[in-house]
């Protein structure tokens, strides 16, 4: 990503963190709030309560025109006392008045909260406006407060989900927003989606070093496998629905104007990004059980002791070429090198073996040596056979003759869409690969390479196909 989008990100981030700060202002001034009566803020989370209240006044919002004063106050003190059972009636709705002033600002007449901040987007400071509670009039012509925008944002960002849960729902946003031609917004969420999915990989780098930290702990069928399995099967997902949304965006670019064409390109480049993390998040799970198999075979494997370091060669020669002012500065460490060796505990039975029966370390000019016995090697059997590479190659031609040109991307999901068997596709992905080479062409086409591509099928070069006029019919 851009360093100009990652400021703008920044920027979105912190305008979003400023949302929260009269609710912490009023956790940090609690005690000088309550000081006529210092007992009410002693162990009592009045963030827990401006959050309730929030909660509350968005529920009402969903059954009326909003929650008046009064039922705010009366819910934040009824919390109160579920918080802190030895408030009395009086302190408890003293708590719930002090927690609706502060949400709606009442110290500065009820306007709307305003915090400096810098924008990077700008290289300067501005202000910004936002409010938390907005109080309106309802149909009756009394007062009543709605959740306001501020407050919005602030509960709907704090949601905990899921990542993998969360991707597909920024994927499926995004598409639609390329789709009504909401270039910005999709741009915006592709930033965040790309935030994902390095959370995302975070996530299971985390969950694999935790497995190679107990590997002799960690039953790998019962407790990883299943993980694994979601993780490959979400990241295949999230790739389907990136190369839609790409798809999408060249679609839309030959007919963008210029205002929204940069908006695409951004958009692509982070889309491409989130792919290829993915496809190396992909690759990293796909040979976790190699890697977990091979820590198991590790662990039975007896550790070879380490030999005594040559005190003349890498000691005392460098020791000797110091100056007397930094040996002086390490004679603690010089002494403990020069200490009598003291052998090593052995805590493990096979080490103790090992050593035991380890030979020493000389050459036997007497000994022979083992004469290795010849093995035949098997003939390995031809990966397709002939009515499989003739049904690829059939598919080949059919797709080549409706396009004018068909890169490995596009076969791909033409096949997958079109349910084509996996050792087809892959005998399809053999064949355009064998296109690259005039000789050994078998459909007549001109191959070119057109960037990269990462899947889990193939990747490196993008092999892109076109007809030969010499050799295709017209």
């Amino acid at each position: 990503m851009s360093e100009v989008n990652s400021r703008e990100s920044l920027t979105s981030q912190q305008r979003n963190l400023l949302l929260a700060q009269p609710i912490a202002r009023l956790s940090l001034e609690r005690r000088v709030i309550f000081k006529d009566d210092p007992t009410i803020a002693d162990r009592l989370d009045v963030q827990y309560l401006a959050l309730s209240a929030i909660d509350f006044v968005m529920e009402r919002s969903a059954i009326e025109s909003g929650a008046s004063p009064t039922e705010i106050v009366a819910h934040v003190a009824a919390e109160a006392t579920r918080v802190k059972p030895s408030l009395t009636d009086e302190q408890s709705c003293k708590v719930g008045q002090v927690i609706l002033d502060c949400l709606a600002n009442a110290r500065d007449g009820h306007k709307a909260f305003r915090v400096e901040y810098y924008d990077a987007g700008r290289d300067g400071y501005t202000f910004h406006d936002f409010r938390l509670l907005a109080l309106s009039v309802a149909a009756d012509g009394s007062a009543r407060f709605k959740l306001a925008r501020g407050a919005q944002i602030l509960t709907l960002a704090m949601l905990d989900v899921p990542p993998e849960f969360a991707q597909e729902a920024e994927a499926i946003m995004i598409h639609k927003a390329v789709e009504r031609g909401r270039f910005k917004d999709a741009r915006t969420l592709a930033q965040r989606a790309r935030m994902r999915s390095i959370h995302y990989q975070q996530f299971i780098e985390d969950r694999l070093f935790q497995v190679r930290r107990a590997a002799d702990r960690v039953v790998w069928s019962e407790e990883v496998l299943p993980e694994l399995d979601e993780a490959r099967t979400h990241l295949s997902d999230r790739r389907k629905h990136e190369v839609a949304i790409i798809e999408s965006i060249r679609e839309h670019v030959a007919h963008a104007r210029s205002d929204t064409r940069g908006h695409l390109v951004d958009l692509k480049d982070t889309i491409d990004e989130c792919r290829q993390r993915h496809a190396a998040l992909f690759e990293r799970v796909m040979t976790a059980s190699e890697e977990f198999r091979q820590i198991q075979v590790n662990a039975f494997r007896a550790r070879r002791t380490q030999n005594v370091p040559d005190l003349e060669e890498r000691i005392l020669v460098p020791l000797l070429a110091l100056p007397m002012r930094a040996v002086s500065g390490m004679s603690d460490e010089v002494g403990i090198v020069f200490a009598a060796p003291t052998p090593p505990r052995l805590f493990d039975l096979a080490l103790l073996f090992e050593s035991v029966t380890q030979p020493r370390f000389r050459r036997d000019p007497a000994g022979g040596h083992d004469e290795q016995e010849l093995v035949a090697l098997e003939r390995v059997p031809p990966e397709f056979d002939a009515d499989e590479i003739g049904e690829a190659q059939e598919w080949l031609v059919r797709e080549i003759s409706t396009r004018t040109r068909l890169d490995m991307a596009s076969a791909i999901s033409a096949a997958e869409q079109q349910g084509l068997a996996d050792s087809t596709l892959r005998c399809v992905l053999f064949l355009m690969l064998r296109s690259w080479c005039p000789q050994d062409d078998p459909l007549g086409v001109i191959a070119s390479i057109d960037r990269t591509i990462a899947h889990e099928r193939v990747a490196g070069d993008n092999l892109v196909l076109a007809k030969d006029a010499e050799r295709w019919p017209t």
